[in-house]
């Protein structure tokens, strides 16, 4: 009985093995900067499904058959945009995407549980990503050559909305091509959103949709 116990241990650590790296993954600040501030509370609206839609297309489910495989994801960057005088409707969709409400409404303890269970997702390999999963945010309104050099050797450690506001909106086709990396060597699905005018210069074959 002890014999198989510990076989049953082994088993589980090494399943558990090639998931272990990805505990150590954290926010990267030189590459992105979090949503700031909470947003007022924003009636349902058409842009909201928009949205909701659009990030979700092609994001793959999430799970994998093996510990050591890499989800597969149709989509792993596509890119959007909208009028500037969306911001607040942004804000608040990505406020919420990010889960960041889902922190404000329980208690400490409450809240720090939350936070464990969102560290500890990619243990389970073989489950799908639930709706309500916390995508990492970021809010740029400005991309300079640090801020692009970053994100040319970002890689996601979960789905990512990055927005794009101001000064980076103007350089919405340069924080694309710098995304590039992280299309082609994630595995976790991102979305680029502009608020702006349809930016220039982005990578072919990447999806360009207005909301």
């Amino acid at each position: 009985m002890l014999t198989t116990g510990l076989a049953t241990v082994a088993l589980g650590v090494l399943a558990l093995a090639p998931r272990l790296p990805r505990l150590a993954r954290r926010y990267d600040a030189a590459a992105l900067a979090p949503i700031d501030g909470t947003p007022a509370e924003a009636a349902d609206s058409p842009l909201r499904h928009r949205l909701d839609a659009w990030v979700a297309k092609g994001a793959g489910h999430g799970a994998t058959l093996l510990p050591w495989s890499q989800p597969a994801v149709p989509t792993p960057l596509a890119i959007a945009f909208t009028p500037a005088s969306h911001a607040r409707a942004v804000h608040h969709f990505g406020y919420r995407l990010a889960g960041y409400h889902q922190l404000t409404r329980r208690s400490r303890v409450g809240g720090i549980i939350y936070r464990l269970g969102v560290q500890l997702r990619p243990l389970a390999w073989f489950l799908p990503r639930r709706a309500d999963e916390p995508w990492d945010d970021a809010w740029l309104a400005r991309a300079d050559e640090a801020r692009l050099d970053a994100l040319s050797r970002w890689l996601p450690r979960r789905p990512t909305l990055i927005v794009l506001e101001g000064e980076a909106a103007d350089s919405a086709g340069r924080v694309a091509q710098a995304l590039a990396h992280a299309a082609q060597h994630g595995d976790q699905p991102v979305r680029l959103l502009v608020l702006g005018k349809r930016p220039a210069d982005t990578p072919s074959g990447v999806p360009l949709t207005p909301l």
